[in-house]
Order: structure tokens, then sequence, then C-alpha cells
């Protein structure tokens, strides 16, 4: 079942009288001030795990005006905060740029304690609690808790609200935002899919979920069934893993030709001439590699990202294989 249903069932199993809405659909730019204008919501709990979401939540409570919980991990450490809490310092105030793309890795790629999320979830439940019962003395507003798993030691940062800093009136391209300025330039350059006759795709999990697709996406993308009938129809793609070795020794498909993760791909990885299949885990860091080699001068039409990675072709065309 989907994330949001398996919520539902759980919330209405520890209590059956609490109401849910369910959304089952992408928060976007073009849905999220709908979703958060739909009802009288009192607070927002962040569970993204990538910038450009958490962006488009500051965004859009900081229009609506509602505060939310944020929360992010990595490897052993968490952070907490509550933004926009009745005025109080955003996320923008704590980073008003986002850091430079492949400069923080994915937890794909570094790895999470796997006790971290249960922490700082209960860290932000405990925080939601406070802010529907008005309890403000010790609110994380202005504050940006730090859990050190490794020390077992809790710090925090203090934040103050940058009053310099023009109000936002509209929601934007926050994955654009987040690929940095190179990207924005290659924007106004590049040719739409129209034009080049190559295929667009929105990945779920890994480090992409909301927004619209990079500049860079001129390659084209394919789906595990239509992978597997043009394999059978006599296609002979190099087929290009990015995950981590580790990763592919859990599970892979077997005519994989080299294993190289995506912030490594260079020119010299893939043959010289023919199409290339790419894939990882979920489709996030096939894209970025695509991107990567055409930034380094291949040509887009030879690549071809798996879409969903492994995950979608083990759950379309091969249900045997492990997950992870």
């Amino acid at each position: 079942m989907s994330k949001c249903e398996s919520a539902k069932k759980r919330i209405e199993d520890v209590n059956p009288f609490v109401t849910v809405h369910l959304y089952k659909e992408e928060f976007t730019s073009a849905s999220a001030l709908r979703i958060l204008s739909d009802q009288e919501w009192d607070v927002v709990v962040d569970g993204s795990d990538n910038f450009p979401t958490k962006y488009l939540i500051n965004d859009s409570c900081e229009i609506v005006g509602i505060p939310w919980v944020y929360s992010a991990i990595l490897g052993f450490e968490g952070q907490v905060s509550v933004f926009n809490y009745k005025g109080g310092p955003t996320y923008r105030d704590m980073l008003p740029t986002p850091p430079n793309p492949g400069a923080v890795p994915s937890c794909a790629e570094g790895g999470v304690l796997g006790v971290l999320p249960g922490t700082m979830g209960c860290i932000q439940a405990t925080e939601v609690i406070k802010i529907l019962l008005g309890k403000e003395r010790g609110l994380l507003s202005g504050r940006i808790l730090v859990y050190e798993a490794l020390q077992m030691k809790f710090s925090e940062v203090g934040l103050q609200k940058n009053d310099e800093r023009e109000p936002i009136t509209e929601l934007i391209d926050y994955q654009g935002f987040c690929a940095g300025p190179k990207a924005a330039v290659a924007a106004t350059l590049a040719p739409t899919s129209a034009d080049t006759g190559a295929g667009r795709t929105m990945d779920e999990s890994e480090n992409a979920n909301t927004g619209t697709p990079s500049a860079y996406d001129t390659f084209h993308t394919i789906e595990p069934d239509e992978c597997l009938e043009k394999l059978l129809s006599g296609w002979s793609p190099w087929v290009l893993d990015v995950r981590l070795a580790s990763e592919h020794d859990i599970v892979a498909l077997p005519f994989t030709d080299k294993v190289v993760p995506h912030r490594e791909v260079k020119p010299d990885c893939i043959p010289k001439d023919g199409d290339v299949l790419v894939y990882c885990k979920a489709g996030v860091r096939g894209k970025k590699a695509c991107n990567r080699l055409i930034q380094l001068g291949i040509d887009p039409k030879r690549l071809h990202n798996l879409t969903g990675g492994i995950m979608k072709w083990q759950k379309d065309v091969d249900p045997s294989m492990p997950k992870y």
C-alpha cells in the first residue's frame, strides 16, 4: 500500500477517533497552497528528505501562515527546529540558499543510523503537541536542536529572523532553485523535451519528490516493462549501475556491465558509441548521473535512465529480486 494509506492505518490503530485526510498526490509548487488551504491546519510536520521539498514547505507555510516542525538526518546526526511560528525565524533564515548540488550526500549514499529517524520523529511529535497546546515556553522556535548520536549529546544553535529578507509571496521552481546557478543559466539555453524528443520524468524516493525536472534532463527515460520488451527485441545497451558497490552486491540487473557511483561517472566509464542504460535504486541518482555525463560532453540521445530504478524493476518485472 502507499505510504499515506499505511500512515492512516497506523494512526487509526493508535486512535480510531482521529480524522485522517489523505492526499494521494505529490506535494509540489502546483499543489502545495491548495493542500495547505484545504483545512484549517494548525501545524505542518516535515518528513521530507531533500532540499527542494524543505524550501517548498517553508515558503508555502510562510504564505499560508502555518508553523512547521522541521527535521533533517544523516549518518549519526539529526536536527530539529520549529519554523514560521508566530512570525518567528524560518528555514530561509537558517539556510538562505541551498548548498551546492552534490555537497551533501543523500541518505542512500551517506547512510542513516536506523534508530535516528525514531529519535528525531519523537522530538518533532513533542514540538507538535506543544504547539497544539499553546505551550510556547521552551518551543524550538529560534533554536535548532542538534543531536549527535555517536557522542550521545544534544546541543543547540540560536537562530534569528532576518528582518531585511523580502517576504515570500509566491512559489517557484524549487528543483531549479536547488540545482544552483549553473542549471538556472542552462534553463534559458536548453531545448524543451518537444524540441529534442527526449522524455522527462519525476522519480520517487531518494532525493527528489517535488518540483519540475532539471534543465539538463534531455536524456531518455524508460519504464522497466518497456526496457524488458526492447531487450527481448534485440536492444543491447551498455548497462551502468550508478549505486554504491555495496548496494550492487545486494541486488542488481544480471546484465550490468559496470558499477560506478553517480558522483564519479565520467565519459570513460562508458563506451564511445552506442546506447547506455543507467540505473540506480529509485531513478534519482541515475538522473543525476545522466545529467553529469551530458555536462561532460556525452550525447544525451545515447542515455536512457531506468524510471524508478531497480526497485521499480523488481515491482514490475521480477518480484523475486531482493528489496533493500
